[in-house]
C-alpha cells in the first residue's frame, strides 16, 4: 500500500469526482474493506446541495436495493415517491394528430414499484453522511484536480491545495468531461443532438397516483415524475433555442406554457421551483478501463434524458465494479491491474452499449417529422400497449442489467 507523508495522503482507492456516483463508489469500496478517498470538487455543507443539483432521478428497484445495501436508502425514503405506473404519450402528431398510449403497471411483475423517484440534493447529503460514518471512508471536500500520474505501481494524484493522493488504483466517477479518463489517455464518443434539457418541481391539483409520464414529442421528450404530495419533478427537453426562450420567461409565464405540454394531466399547476438547465449530449468511452483506472456513470457514457436509464447505468457500473475488486483482493491480485480491471468491463460494455443505441434510436425516432416513420412509431407503440407479455418483457428488460446482476444490487454485502 502507498506509504503517507506530510502532504501526501495514501489510500487503496481514489474516487476522482464526488457526485452521486462518485459517492456512491466511495461507500461501495470503502464497504467492501477498501481505504478509499473521494476527492470532490464540490463544497460538502449540506445548505448548499441543493445549489448544486436540484434535480431528481428516478432510481429503479436494483439501484434501490444497491442503496438499501449500502445502508443509506433509510436517510432519503421519505423524501423519494414510489414509481408504480409508467405512461408513454405519442406526442409526435402535432395538432389534430390523435395521442397514442401505452400504460405499465409495475404489479405485473413482482407487485413492486418500478423504484423511487429521488431528490438528487438529499441522497447526496445522505452518501455523505454515510461516508462520515466509515472509519475507510474519506470525503475531501472541496478538492480541485491538479494532474494525475498513473505509475506503474500507483497512482498519484495531485490537487490545487498542493496535496497528493496515492492509491493503487483510480475510479474515474468525474463526468462527461472526465479528467482521469484524458490522463489515462482513453478516447471518448460525443454527440450532439442540438436539445436542451429543463429540470425543474411542479406543484399542481390533481393526484399523480405514482405514475410517471412520459411525453415523446418532436422537440424532446417531456417526463413528469411523482414526488410526495401533489408534485412531480420534470425534465423538459426542447430544442436549444427554444429552451432558452422558456427559461427567460417568468414564473407565470413558464406555468402557462407548461401546462399546455402537459395536456392538463395534472390538472392546474400551480407553481415551478428553481430551473435547471443542460445540454443533451451522448457519449460513449471507447474503453471503460486502463492500467489502474476505471471509469463509472458519465466519465463512461452518457444518455438522453429517457427510459430512466442514466444514473441507474452508473449505480450498476459501481456495483459491478465494487464486486469485481473485492474478489480479486481475496484472491491476492493487484486490483489495479488491468487483467484484473477488463472483467469489469466485459461485465459493463455490453449492457451500457446495448442502452446507448436503444436510447439514441428512440431520441432520434421521437424527433422525426417524417410521417411513415411516424405512423410505424404509433403503431407500434399500440402493439405494445396490447400485448401483456410483450410489455411485461419490455419491462423486465428495462429494469434488468444484461448479464448477471451484481451482488449488492441483490441486497448481498460484499
Amino acid at each position: 500500500m502507498p506509504q503517507a507523508s506530510e502532504h501526501t495522503l495514501a489510500c487503496r482507492v481514489a474516487v476522482v469526482g464526488g457526485g452521486i456516483a462518485g459517492l456512491t463508489a466511495t461507500a461501495a469500496l470503502a464497504q467492501a474493506g477498501f481505504d478509499a478517498v473521494c476527492i470532490d470538487p464540490q463544497p460538502p455543507e449540506p445548505e448548499r446541495a441543493d445549489a448544486l443539483d436540484g434535480r431528481t432521478t428516478a432510481l429503479l428497484m436494483p439501484s434501490i436495493t444497491a442503496l438499501d445495501t449500502l445502508g443509506v436508502w433509510d436517510k432519503v425514503a421519505a423524501e423519494s415517491a414510489p414509481l408504480r405506473r409508467m405512461r408513454i404519450v405519442d406526442d409526435g402528431g402535432g395538432a389534430g394528430h390523435e395521442v397514442r398510449t401505452a400504460d405499465f403497471d409495475s404489479s405485473m411483475l413482482d407487485g413492486g414499484p418500478f423504484g423511487y423517484n429521488v431528490p438528487n440534493p438529499s441522497l447526496r447529503r445522505a452518501l455523505i453522511e454515510l461516508l462520515g460514518e466509515l472509519a475507510n471512508a474519506r470525503h475531501l471536500a472541496p478538492a480541485k484536480l491538479s494532474w494525475i500520474d498513473y505509475g506503474d505501481e500507483a497512482v498519484q494524484i495531485g490537487l490545487e491545495d498542493s496535496r497528493t493522493v496515492v492509491a493503487e488504483f483510480a475510479v474515474g466517477a468525474d463526468g462527461k468531461g472526465s479528467p482521469s479518463r484524458q490522463a489515462a489517455g482513453i478516447r471518448a464518443r460525443t454527440w450532439d443532438y442540438g436539445q436542451t434539457a429543463m429540470a425543474f418541481t411542479l406543484r399542481h391539483s390533481r393526484d399523480h397516483r405514482e405514475t410517471s409520464t412520459e411525453f415523446h414529442r418532436p422537440n424532446g421528450p417531456l417526463v413528469l415524475v411523482p414526488l410526495p404530495g401533489k408534485r412531480s419533478s420534470v425534465v423538459w427537453v426542447e430544442r436549444s433555442r427554444a429552451a432558452d426562450g422558456f427559461l427567460g420567461l417568468d414564473d407565470a409565464a413558464f406555468l402557462r406554457v407548461a401546462q399546455e405540454r402537459t395536456r392538463g394531466i395534472l390538472g392546474e399547476l400551480q407553481g415551478v421551483g428553481r430551473r435547471f438547465s443542460y445540454p443533451v449530449t451522448g457519449l460513449l468511452a471507447d474503453d471503460y478501463v486502463a492500467h489502474r483506472l476505471a471509469l463509472v456513470g458519465e466519465a463512461a457514457h452518457a444518455l438522453p434524458p429517457i427510459g430512466a436509464q442514466g444514473l441507474n447505468l452508473g449505480i450498476c457500473d459501481v456495483a459491478t465494479l465494487a464486486e469485481v475488486l473485492a474478489d480479486a483482493d481475496r484472491a491476492g491480485r493487484d486490483i489495479g491491474a488491468l487483467s484484473v480491471l477488463q472483467g469489469y468491463q466485459r461485465r459493463r460494455r455490453p449492457d451500457v452499449v446495448a442502452r446507448t443505441f436503444a436510447v439514441d434510436g428512440l431520441n432520434r425516432l421521437v424527433k422525426t417529422g417524417f410521417p411513415p416513420l411516424r405512423a410505424l412509431r404509433q403503431a407500434g407503440l399500440a402493439v405494445v400497449d396490447r400485448l401483456s407479455p410483450l410489455k411485461t418483457a419490455l419491462m423486465r428488460q428495462g429494469m434488468l442489467p444484461l448479464g448477471e446482476l451484481p451482488r449488492l444490487m441483490r441486497g448481498e454485502r460484499l
